[in-house]
């Protein structure tokens, strides 16, 4: 995925979520929606574990 914030991958995670959870829509027609929600969750994992441990380096120094 490109560069973005954090900030715009989530906006972009809840509109999805809002689509699918839509009682209107045909329930074939989310499959690629929830594939995407799916990516976009895995990259907000990735960017959170790896500022955690730029956060666990910054807090603990002594263990590098």
């Amino acid at each position: 995925m490109e560069q973005k914030k954090y900030e715009e991958v989530f906006a972009e995670l809840e509109a999805l979520v809002k689509k699918i959870e839509d009682p209107e829509r045909d329930l074939s027609s989310i499959g690629a929606d929830v594939k995407k929600a799916m990516d976009l969750i895995a990259w907000c994992r990735d960017y959170i574990r790896g500022n955690q441990e730029e956060i666990d380096k910054l807090m603990h120094p002594a263990d590098l």
